[in-house]
């Protein structure tokens, strides 16, 4: 048996940390001197420990684990929690690594701010396109994503196999709201034999040429297109142009729906 001083050393655990443990009721000593108070403990109870330290490492709180030990669970109902919390900790990841992304945005943002030059926004005419679509007002930019997975899906017995069109976005919303985005996602297919969409929900039809679209290119998720706009926004004031029709997303990198933080994306405006 051991002192508690004498076990910490050995686990490699604080005292206070075990003190707090049996203030707890999660691991107690195997023997406590009712007159002196002193805590003992034996060599069989460090592998109850160290499952509780993997536990915690794991990210359970210390009810969790308490609720673990007492139901002495199976292990393929530990590994149904160790599952649930990998896609906990997937999640975090995946927000952490957004919130880096915006981060980084605001910094070039800031870097950027008082050297805006002509060459940051650029005018041109863009020609008539032929695509193949999918119109509808979504509540939120995660319902416009599952709107290209749609798109990808219905379009793919119309579209020959090598293919690779590139993907269009056009907000055909007159003012933005961010729960009612009134977005038409496409597929431009100038020069691609696309069969008669007949029964398919999606549509056929032809954009037609903008004399004057003034572009800008960002990199990243919807959310943070406010930054790149702004842009377009000063050039408009500098110009004393106008806004002149829907504006349109042309993906130039299109990544997998899980990795649209990676989207390479030149933001269209039609000016007059």
């Amino acid at each position: 048996m051991f002192r508690i001083g004498d076990f910490s050393r050995i686990a490699r655990v604080s005292a206070r940390l075990l003190r707090f443990y049996d203030e707890l009721g999660l691991f107690v000593p195997a023997h406590a001197d009712e007159q002196t108070g002193y805590r003992y403990y034996a060599i069989e109870q460090l592998a109850e420990l160290n499952r509780i330290l993997v536990l915690k490492e794991l990210g359970f709180n210390l009810d969790q684990v308490r609720d673990i030990l007492r139901a002495k669970i199976a292990p393929s109902e530990l590994r149904n929690m160790l599952v649930l919390r990998r896609n906990d900790v997937e999640q975090t990841l995946a927000l952490e690594a957004r919130r880096l992304q915006q981060i980084e945005t605001r910094i070039a943002q800031l870097e950027s701010d008082g050297t805006l030059s002509a060459d940051d926004v650029i005018v041109r005419a863009e020609p008539a396109r032929e695509i193949l679509s999918i119109r509808r007002t979504v509540p939120s930019f995660a319902a416009a994503r599952g709107l290209i997975l749609e798109l990808r899906e219905l379009a793919r017995p119309l579209l020959p196999r090598a293919s690779t069109p590139t993907l269009l976005a056009i907000a055909h919303s007159p003012q933005f709201e961010q729960d009612e985005l009134d977005v038409e996602f496409a597929y431009v297919v100038d020069g691609i034999p696309v069969p008669d969409p007949a029964g398919n929900p999606l549509t056929w039809r032809k954009l037609e040429r903008v004399e004057r679209m003034a572009v800008c290119v960002r990199v990243g998720l919807p959310e943070d297109a406010h930054l790149v706009t702004a842009k377009i926004g000063r050039y408009l004031a500098a110009s004393g142009d106008s806004l002149a029709g829907p504006s349109r997303e042309v993906f130039l990198k299109l990544p997998s729906p899980e990795r649209m933080h990676e989207s390479v994306v030149e933001m269209q405006f039609a000016i007059a």
